[in-house]
C-alpha cells in the first residue's frame, strides 16, 4: 500500500518517520521524498498487512496521511496510445494490452512526473 505523509512545519519536532518505523517494527520503503526543514511530504511503501499499524504509529501532530491511489490520471480521449510513456517510465507503470491501448498500473507510480511532462498529448497527470 502507498501511503502519502506530508509534514506540516507545525508540531514536526522529530524524525516521524524512522519514529514510526522503530514504534511499530514496520519495514517501510521511501519510494520518494521531498523535505525542506520541517515540511514536505513522503511516499512511502507499506505492505498492506502492516499499514494499520505503521499508520497508528505515525499518526502525530503535523502529520497528515493518506492512501495513495490512481497517483496517474489518464485521458482516454486524448491519449493515442504512442507509447512515450511506458519508454521513459522507470517503473513499468505503463504497458500495451493485447489491442495495443495503454494500460496504466498506478500503484507502480512514484510521482516522478516524468511521464506527464514528456506526453506530447498531455494526456497523463500526476494526482499528488
Amino acid at each position: 500500500m502507498k501511503l502519502m505523509v506530508e509534514f506540516d512545519s507545525d508540531g514536526v519536532q522529530y524524525p516521524n518517520i524512522a519514529a514510526a518505523i522503530l514504534r511499530s517494527g514496520v519495514m517501510v520503503n521511501v519510494e520518494r521524498a521531498l523535505i525542506d526543514g520541517d515540511e514536505g511530504w513522503a511516499l512511502l511503501d507499506v505492505d498492506d498487512n502492516d499499514a494499520g499499524r505503521f499508520i497508528a504509529a505515525l499518526t502525530r501532530k503535523g502529520v497528515t496521511i493518506r492512501i495513495q491511489k490512481d497517483a496517474v490520471s489518464h485521458n482516454r480521449t486524448d491519449c493515442v496510445d504512442c507509447g512515450l510513456c511506458i519508454s521513459i517510465c522507470q517503473k513499468q507503470v505503463f504497458s500495451f494490452d493485447e489491442n495495443w491501448q495503454l494500460v496504466v498500473d498506478s500503484e507502480r507510480c512514484v510521482l516522478c512526473g516524468r511521464c506527464a511532462t514528456y506526453c506530447p498529448q498531455r494526456a497523463l497527470s500526476i494526482q499528488k
